[in-house]
C-alpha cells in the first residue's frame, strides 16, 4: 500500500444504522482499509478531524457535547477510509439514544472487517473514564491496534504533559497487560502534530497490514 499523503479528502456517507454503513473501495476496487476516531464527548474528535483533512467544514464542531448522532465516513486520497464514530460520556443525552449509539458502535467494531486502527483520544489534561477504559479493554481483548490520540496538548506545559501522560499510560498498564499502546500529542495550535499523525497512522496501517 503506498504512502498515504492525506492530501485530498471527501465526506461519504453518515450511517444512523448498521444497514447504512457504506462499502468502500479503493480508485483500484479493493476495500479501503479503516481508520476509526473514538473517544469521549468533547474530547476534540471533530477539531482534530477538519484540522487532519485540512477542512473546516468535514465535521461538525459544537459546544454542545454529544452533537454527532451518526457514524460518518470520510475518504481519504481514495485509499484509506476515515470513520467517526459518535461521542460517548455526555450525561445529558437520553439513555435510550446512548444506548442506541452503544450499540451501533459496538456493531462496527466488531463487524468491520476492514477496520485497521483505531484512533483513541483522550483529552490530555483528564483521567481516562471507565468507559474509556473499558472500550480499550475490549480493543485489546480483540487484538485491535491502538494509536492513543491525546489532544488538547497545547493548554499544558510540557512537563504537566509529561506527568500526566506517564501516570495515565501507567494506570493503563493494569488492564491493557502485553497489548502494545502507541501513543502522541496533538494540537490544532501546532502544524507539526498534523504530520505526525500522517507519519504514525501510515507506519502503523503497514505494520499491522492493509489487506488482512
Amino acid at each position: 500500500m503506498k504512502k498515504i499523503p492525506f492530501s485530498q479528502a471527501q465526506f461519504i456517507a453518515s450511517a444512523f444504522d448498521a444497514k447504512s454503513f457504506p462499502r468502500m473501495t479503493t480508485s483500484g476496487g479493493n476495500p479501503m482499509p479503516e481508520i476509526a476516531l473514538v473517544g469521549r464527548s468533547n474530547v476534540g474528535k471533530s477539531s482534530l478531524i477538519n484540522h487532519l483533512l485540512r477542512n473546516s467544514n468535514l465535521a461538525k464542531t459544537s459546544s454542545t457535547p454529544g452533537k454527532t448522532k451518526s457514524i460518518n465516513f470520510f475518504s481519504i486520497d481514495e485509499q484509506l477510509a476515515l470513520v467517526d464514530l459518535p461521542g460517548y460520556g455526555y450525561a445529558k443525552v437520553p439513555k435510550d439514544i446512548r444506548e442506541q449509539w452503544s450499540g451501533m458502535i459496538d456493531h462496527y467494531l466488531q463487524t468491520r472487517t476492514t477496520l485497521r486502527l483505531i484512533l483513541f483520544l483522550l483529552d490530555s489534561r483528564r483521567d481516562p473514564t471507565e468507559e474509556d477504559c473499558a472500550l480499550m479493554k475490549w480493543a485489546a481483548f480483540h487484538n485491535k491496534p491502538m494509536l492513543l490520540v491525546f489532544t488538547k496538548a497545547d493548554k499544558m506545559t510540557d512537563s504537566e504533559i509529561k506527568e500526566k501522560t506517564l501516570s495515565t499510560l501507567d494506570s493503563l498498564k493494569n488492564f491493557l497487560h502485553s497489548a502494545p499502546v502507541y501513543f502522541l500529542h496533538y494540537s490544532i495550535k501546532d502544524p507539526r502534530a498534523r504530520m505526525e499523525l500522517i507519519e504514525k497512522i501510515n507506519s502503523l496501517i503497514k505494520e499491522h497490514g492493509a489487506n488482512q
